[in-house]
This record gives C-alpha cells, sequence and structure tokens, in this order.
C-alpha cells in the first residue's frame, strides 16, 4: 500500500471516530461532560496512533517523516476536532437551542458548557506540560506528574519509543511484548546485545548511568546497523531517537 493510501485510510478512520464521539455529545448527560478527556477516549487515540506507525514501518519510510507525524498527530487531532465541531455548532443550532438542560449542548444559556471546541486550544499542548513538571516538583502532587505523562505530546512520544522496542525486539527474535515492561525491556535490551546483565542495576544510577546507555545504545547501532553517531542522540533523548533503528531506510 502506497504512503498516500495509508494516510488518507488513517484520516478517514480518524474522522470517523472524532465524528461518532460528537454525534455522542448530542446525547450523552451532562455528567459525563470529561468523556472527551477520559482515558478510554485517549486510549483509542493512541491505537489508531500506533496503526500509523505500524503501518508506515511496513511501508518503510525515511525516519524523518515519521518524526513529523509524531509531532504532528497532536495537532491534528485539535484542528479536527475543531473543524467538526465548528460545522456541528454551524449545522445543528436548532437542536443546541431545543437542548435539554440536562444536555451536554445548551449554548443559549450555557456558552461555555459547548461540548464542541471552538477555539483552537494549544496551551494544552505546549504549556500545560511544563506547568505539570514545576507544579510536581514544588507540591510533590501525584496528579500534576500524572498530567505531565498524559499530556498529548509526552504520551506520543513514550508510545513512540515503546513501539520501537516493539520491532527492535520484534526483529531479534525475542518476545516483543516484553517491550511493554519497564526494567524488563532493558533487561532483553541487555541481551540483544549480548551486555552483562548486571548492568541494568547501573543503569538506575542518576548521571552515571549515561555512560553505560551509552554503550549499550552503540551496540544497538551495529546490530540495526545504523550509524553509530547516533547513539549519543539516543542516548539523550532515547523517546525520540530510537525510533532510527526501526525506521531506517
Amino acid at each position: 500500500m502506497s504512503l498516500q493510501k495509508i494516510l488518507l485510510k488513517f484520516l478517514l478512520i480518524f474522522i470517523s471516530f472524532e465524528l461518532l464521539l460528537d454525534i455522542l455529545k448530542l446525547i450523552i448527560p451532562a455528567t459525563i461532560l470529561e468523556l472527551e478527556f477520559s482515558y478510554i477516549l485517549l486510549l483509542v487515540r493512541l491505537i489508531l496512533f500506533i496503526f500509523l506507525l505500524k503501518e508506515l514501518y511496513l511501508t518503510k519510510v525515511k525516519y524523518s517523516f515519521v518524526l513529523l507525524v509524531v509531532l504532528m498527530y497532536p495537532i491534528l487531532i485539535q484542528f479536527i476536532q475543531f473543524g467538526l465541531g465548528s460545522i456541528f455548532i454551524h449545522f445543528c443550532s436548532q437542536e443546541t437551542n431545543n437542548a435539554n438542560e440536562n444536555g451536554l449542548i445548551n449554548l443559549v444559556n450555557q456558552m461555555t458548557n459547548c461540548p464542541f471546541p471552538t477555539t483552537l486550544n494549544f496551551y494544552y499542548l505546549f504549556e500545560a506540560p511544563i506547568y505539570c513538571i514545576k507544579d510536581f516538583f514544588e507540591n510533590y502532587t501525584f496528579s500534576s506528574l500524572s498530567g505531565f505523562i498524559f499530556s498529548p505530546y509526552i504520551i506520543s512520544f513514550i508510545v513512540f519509543f515503546k513501539f520501537s522496542l516493539f520491532m527492535i525486539f520484534k526483529e531479534n527474535h525475542k518476545n516483543p511484548y516484553l517491550s511493554l515492561l519497564p526494567v524488563i525491556d532493558f533487561i532483553i535490551i541487555l541481551r540483544i546485545c549480548k551486555l552483562p546483565i548486571y548492568w541494568i542495576f547501573i543503569l538506575m544510577i542518576p548521571i552515571l548511568r549515561l555512560f553505560w546507555f551509552y554503550q549499550i545504545n552503540k551496540e544497538l547501532c551495529q546490530i540495526q546497523k545504523v550509524n553509530a553517531s547516533n547513539s549519543i542522540w539516543m542516548t539523550l533523548l532515547p523517546t525520540v531517537f530510537y525510533g532510527k533503528l526501526v525506521y531506517k531506510h
């Protein structure tokens, strides 16, 4: 399947999902207003994201293009939500005026409760994660940490990193699902690189771990037949640059 067909197929599936979500907003009670931000919907969007990463892997596209896709994915969600929301507000104005006071869409009396985005909110993408991590270090609240981890860009790159590990394990004849388990994933990486297993304890030591992690990444680059110079960036930003080991065409 060509790259154009893959992207078109993904867009159709994703827009269909968001369209279904907007239709549900017309009938779901106001008590479920937070549904859009629930972990269930986040999971569905991440599954679609993984589907796209897999198709791009099978198509053997360049890493630079995949990185662009990862960067644009949260922005794409914003634009699609805004576009569909604008359409619903425009063509469903009569329904919104007649909406029950207990419903989600009561635009006349409660404009702030409009279930459809009326503006592009990029604050959620860029400034909110910074605020969450700052609040975590100041107040040590779990909600701030979870807010940082599940912010669109952070979770997208975590999934990108885990998908890259998944494919590396698969290419080296290891159980790919072990890549989803913390600690176990790096034990398998050490086995792939034929390095001492006790290195896993060194990798838990802050700062000192960077040197050993760099050695591991150099071995991985050789095994995956990738330029060893990438190991520096893989050490500093693994969630971003581990994809080079998979999308190497």
